[in-house]
């Protein structure tokens, strides 16, 4: 019987360590972005190490900068008599008001569809809760919500974004352009490692009106009648001051 241990133990000995597990670690240049009168936009530096990346598998980085979701209405156009007029309309819930994502590769070699649906990684794979008019597909809605928010430079992808610096460092760049909303956003990293995801970590952000649009802002949020009325009192001396010049013109 303590042959039989000294065995089990030697052989217990001769087996290799089991390699460690790699661990996230990251961080954002700014967590507080201003939006004041004279904002033309933002850059957002993510960085951070990946503890005991094994150079043998291969390791990938996908982040996703997302901001407030809020509920929008999308109409398709159809040409009737000649003329081009709104036809069919979706009601479209969860929309994000800003999206990036940036990665090692492009995502496709990262990780299997289901793996990125499932994390909402990438803008084909965002869990936009559609409401069609019936017997109207849903697909086209959902194109065109990607489409147009890319236009206007709020959807955006770059499979090249993030650099490995060395054999654990990364870092990515991420552009916010000026129309870009406030509130709440996040900042989700993904890490994978031969294709399956082994971690993750999200870092909040806070993009602010600040100065006096925050205070027009609040003004027509929180006292949207004394907001009315401050509008009705500006209009009507602007036009009395432009009558008078024009007069003494």
């Amino acid at each position: 019987m303590a042959r039989a241990l000294l065995i089990v133990l030697a052989l217990a000995l001769l087996r290799p360590a089991p390699a460690p597990a790699q661990e996230l670690v990251t961080n954002l240049s700014k967590y507080l972005i201003s939006i004041q009168s004279t904002f033309t936009g933002a850059e957002l530096l993510l960085f951070g190490a990946v503890e005991g990346r094994q150079l043998d598998r291969q390791t990938d980085i996908a982040i996703v900068v997302r901001g407030p979701s809020t509920d929008i209405v999308v109409r398709r156009k159809a040409r009737v008599s000649g003329i081009w007029v709104n036809y069919d309309a979706a009601s479209i819930k969860a929309v994000p008001g800003y999206y990036a994502v940036v990665s090692t590769r492009p995502l496709d070699q990262i990780a299997a569809p289901e793996v990125l649906q499932r994390h909402g990684i990438g803008a084909a794979n965002l869990h936009f809760a559609i409401a069609p008019p019936p017997g109207v597909d849903a697909a086209p809605f959902r194109q065109a919500v990607v489409r147009l928010r890319a236009g206007q430079d709020l959807f955006q992808s770059d499979t090249n974004g993030v650099v490995f610096l060395g054999k654990t460092l990364f870092r990515a760049n991420v552009t916010m352009p000026a129309n870009v909303p406030d509130g709440v956003f996040s900042a989700s990293v993904y890490l994978f490692q031969d294709g399956n995801l082994i971690h993750a970590q999200t870092t909040p952000l806070y993009v602010s009106k600040a100065g006096f649009e925050r205070l027009v802002y609040d003004l027509a949020n929180r006292q949207p009648l004394t907001y009315g009325i401050l509008a009705v009192i500006i209009a009507v001396f602007a036009g009395w001051a432009a009558s008078v010049a024009f007069r003494r013109s």
